[in-house]
């Protein structure tokens, strides 16, 4: 058999996708700089749109010093600069902003703020819109553990999808545990939440991207179930997970190690996003 290309003797020069960031915080600031510093596959940073173009440049951030990265917080701006995928890194609203113009132009879009699919209208027009416009609608692992074992597992029957999500008490602050517990007088570990994927996402959005990402992987939202849990002896979130189903059982134990730029964002997130983006633009992939 002659193999590609054999026929000529010659070799194709693939070209690197050019990345648009939406986001320069905990996520898009480290991906960015993975880009600028060709840790991120076969990519070059087209763009990245910022909340505020004066306050979020400064010293030591090498995408923002690159010349030629487009640098802004002007929408208009963003979208004019060509680019092949564009990672949503700013949150749930950002998404719902923006989410569709992307792939209207025919953007692939990869989406951290996975949580903004418990509403499935929303999640449903934006697979039509990258259905129509040839686009690809790529969701990020995130801090979710295990994925790809569980997505493939969860091709054949699931009986049981169970996370538990641990954190420390004043993490669980300015959200709606407060109107459920007393936070000032828990002394030991309670759990204060159990239901869906759907129940919690929709409740606690800020600890809803990975309750999301795994429900859609696996069992859906409706039969994921979740446990969120206060426990005044921990310094850092724990998520347990456990799968059962006909291919296999699989228990996870999950410590989470917060953002130095974000303590609200897991530092697993980004090195996630730059996972993705290896995998989509480079020879070899790892985990698909």
């Amino acid at each position: 058999m002659v193999g590609k290309n054999q026929s000529t003797g010659t070799r194709p020069h693939r070209s690197p996708s050019a990345v648009g960031i939406i986001g320069y915080g905990a996520i898009g600031q480290v991906v960015a700089d993975a880009i600028t510093g060709g840790r991120a596959g076969n990519t070059t940073l087209a763009a990245i749109m910022c909340r505020d173009r004066e306050k979020d440049r400064g010293p030591g951030k090498r995408a923002v010093e690159n010349p030629n990265v487009v640098f802004t917080d002007n929408p208009e701006l963003f979208f004019e600069t060509p680019a092949d995928i564009i990672i949503e890194a700013a949150g749930q609203d950002a998404l719902r902003k923006f989410g569709k113009r992307v792939l209207e132009d025919g953007s692939d879009l990869l989406v951290t703020s996975i949580g903004a699919f418990t509403d499935s209208d929303f999640f449903q027009e934006l697979i039509r819109s990258a259905e129509y416009n040839d686009a690809r609608l790529l969701l990020a692992s995130g801090a979710l553990p295990g994925v790809d074992w569980m997505s493939a597992a969860g091709l054949s029957e699931i009986t049981t999808v169970e996370i538990t999500q641990t954190k420390p008490v004043n993490s669980w602050r300015n959200t709606p545990a407060e109107a459920m517990l007393n936070l000032d007088e828990v002394t030991d570990a309670i759990c204060f939440f159990q239901g869906t994927a759907r129940q919690a996402a929709s409740r606690f959005p800020k600890s809803s991207n990975i309750t999301a990402m795994l429900a859609l992987s696996t069992a859906g939202m409706d039969r994921t179930e979740v446990k969120l849990v206060a426990d005044p002896t921990r310094k850092q979130m724990c998520t347990l997970i456990r799968f059962e189903g006909v291919a296999g059982k699989l228990l996870i134990e999950w410590h989470g190690v917060p953002s130095i730029l974000n303590p609200s964002t897991s530092a697993d997130v980004p090195l996630a996003v730059i996972k993705a983006i290896r995998n989509l633009t480079s020879t070899v992939c790892y985990g698909v």
